[in-house]
């Protein structure tokens, strides 16, 4: 393992910094019964989730639903979604300290890169109070592009003012692995409900964590990342 010390840290949203799979799953189980459809179970979503809502529903319903039929399951779903998630999605534990601690540490260059549109993002980041320790938050519909391509990271790093290799990417799917690796950015992979640990290694990342709450430490090991006795 080579050594690290990033001059701005990017977080995904989903599974990363919010612990999103419940709100995720019961609307996307509204919509799917509105319509008559099975809905999935919590596993099913939070292996699925992470490509947008629209493939989501895709998967969901099948390859060989019309596309009608997944235009207006996903309508009910995004209307449904919108009008629950704030409060139905907590952040993960440690979500405030990680995030004061690497603003603290990059003079505030902290991004969040997410497949969920930046507006949702924005809103679910001022409703749990995390705002203040993110400078740029990206989404396909600020940039036009998703997940696993390199130009959605890239943008992050521009508006950030960052070079690839001296930026940090943290995700809990093989989506971010290969969305950091399409843009030359190193990936920690945080372990947890939708991947574990050796699917992570597997897909590439530069290191695995199983808790947000360690990506501090990890920053901090002398020789590697920030360690203590660095002003």
């Amino acid at each position: 393992m080579g050594k690290l010390r990033p001059a701005a840290v990017i977080f995904d949203m989903d599974g990363t910094l919010a612990d999103s799979f419940a709100a995720i799953s019961e609307s996307l189980n509204y919509a799917l019964t509105t319509f008559g459809f099975s809905p999935k179970e919590l596993e099913w979503v939070k292996y699925h989730v992470g490509h947008g809502a629209a493939q989501l529903v895709r998967d969901a319903l099948g390859a060989c639903a019309p596309e009608e039929t997944v235009r207006e399951v996903g309508r009910v779903f995004g209307e449904r979604y919108r009008a629950t998630y704030l409060q139905a999605t907590p952040p993960f534990p440690g979500a405030a300290e990680v995030l004061s601690f690497v603003w603290e540490k990059t003079g505030g260059k902290v991004g969040v890169a997410s497949n969920k549109n930046a507006t949702l993002s924005q809103e679910w980041l001022v409703h749990w109070g995390l705002r203040r320790w993110v400078r740029v938050v990206i989404g396909p519909d600020t940039i036009g592009t998703r997940k696993p391509d390199g130009a959605f990271l890239q943008a992050c790093l521009h508006a950030l003012q960052v070079a690839p290799e001296d930026a940090l990417y943290v995700g809990d799917m093989e989506v971010d692995v290969e969305a950091g690796r399409a843009a030359e950015v190193p990936v920690v992979g945080l372990a947890g409900p939708s991947r574990s640990a050796s699917e992570l290694w597997a897909a590439g990342a530069f290191f695995v964590i199983e808790d947000l709450r360690q990506l501090p430490d990890l920053l901090r090991q002398e020789g590697w990342g920030w360690d203590e006795h660095e002003s």
